[in-house]
């Protein structure tokens, strides 16, 4: 029987062409600022410039003159916010390019808040997007094993630019509504990385002092900070949270325990074994704040997202330290609910919960915190950020 050249199959083709059409925009998109990082195109920008003026700037380069393809390029980082495109006066026929606010400030190498390092992922993680791009070769390779010990020391450079862009003042914002807090004396930031929380938080009582406890490599660059802060309050404490004993921390100033506990995403903040650790160097009426990822809250509508950022996840490993296969999760980490009740358990009241993402609490009453956790999911969720603020009650 001959083929009926107007049957068609049951399901059109829309999706299919959609989902390569959006992943060769994002392709395009994601090499296009490369190369203007690469080549510092925000830094040029940073004063007006005319067409002509960035196109001899093109040839400089070494690329090869072609007008159009420039204008293209321009055209693009426009649609994008990141530059804009203006005549200085109604009868002038000259058009002038600069670079938005936005990306003066944090795609320029020039500005304090650069984000140049953290937003450019062939130089995190490992350079992940060249493992894309030999995505074959990564396969058979396998995982890339990493030391913790140069991992971290170079991550708290790009977390540190991250949490001064804005996360840092929030979560002090939110953390100084506890009395508790404000009070604390005696303060320890666990795994502190940088250190901008710990001298964030000394900054809320003249009278505190502050232990930043981190690996040792770490802390060499946290004394970098401190200096920088000028944060004679605040010291450091080389040690590692998976065999050392924060207990062995304490001294005559504080001994029955620290009255403030403080940590923020910290690789082993939702494991029950360093829980345990924080929970006995609590002083009672002492107060832990734990800011940490929970990606079982990520809504659906992140949820090809979090499926990539599984992938990137397990396509390295550390060599001491076990991940789990859910992005942002380590051995026997605890889901939300899970770290709420274990919390509750160890003799802490949660005093709030606070969603990072949505700046604001999850609940109202101290009765409801964990039933909270429990039915908390918005479809809006992108990161499963919050804090949790527990108090010590009893032993």
């Amino acid at each position: 029987m001959a083929k009926n050249v107007l049957e068609t199959p049951k399901v059109g083709p829309e999706q299919i062409e959609d989902l390569f059409e959006d992943a060769y925009l994002g392709l395009r998109k994601f090499f296009l600022l490369k190369y203007c990082l690469k080549y510092n195109v925000f830094e040029l920008l940073e004063k007006p410039k005319t067409f002509e003026e960035i196109a001899v700037w093109f040839e400089e380069q070494g690329f090869k003159p072609n007008n159009n393809l420039l204008e293209s390029i321009l055209d693009a980082l426009v649609q994008f916010g990141l530059v804009k495109v203006y005549h200085p006066a109604y009868n002038s026929e000259n058009v002038f390019y600069k670079a938005t606010e936005i990306s003066k400030t944090y795609l320029s190498s020039n500005s304090e808040y650069s984000k140049i390092d953290s937003l450019a992922p062939f130089f995190t993680y490992g350079e992940r997007a060249n493992r894309w791009i030999n995505l074959e070769e990564t396969l058979k390779s396998g995982e890339l094993k990493t030391e913790e010990g140069s991992f971290f020391p170079d991550i708290i450079k790009r977390m540190a630019i991250d949490c001064r862009a804005g996360e840092l003042k929030l979560t002090i914002d939110y953390l100084k509504h506890f009395e508790d807090i404000k009070n604390a004396k005696s303060i320890l930031d666990v795994a502190g990385g940088h250190g901008l929380y710990g001298i964030a938080l000394s900054y809320l009582n003249e009278d505190s002092q502050c232990k930043v406890f981190d690996l040792p490599e770490v802390c060499e660059e946290t004394k970098k900070y401190i200096e920088e802060y000028g944060s004679d309050r605040v010291s450091t404490i080389p040690g590692n949270f998976f065999t050392d004993n924060f207990v062995d921390t304490l001294d005559d100033s504080n001994s029955e325990g620290y009255d403030l506990i403080f940590s923020s995403y910290n690789p082993g903040g939702k494991n029950p074994a360093v829980i345990d650790k924080i929970c006995e160097a609590t002083a009672l009426n002492g107060i832990f704040a734990n800011k940490q990822a929970f990606p079982e809250n990520i809504g659906k509508k992140y949820a090809t997202k979090k499926a990539f950022d599984g992938i990137d996840w397990n396509m390295f490993s550390f060599t001491g330290t076990k991940k789990e296969k859910i992005c942002y999760t380590f051995e026997n980490s605890l889901t939300l609910e899970g770290y709420v009740s274990y919390l509750e358990e160890k003799g802490f009241e949660i005093l709030g919960i606070f969603s990072v993402e949505n700046k604001k609490s999850l609940n109202s009453g101290k009765r409801h915190h964990h039933h909270a956790a429990k039915r908390h999911h918005y479809n809006n969720i992108k990161t499963g950020n919050y804090i949790v603020v527990a108090k010590k009650v009893r032993n």
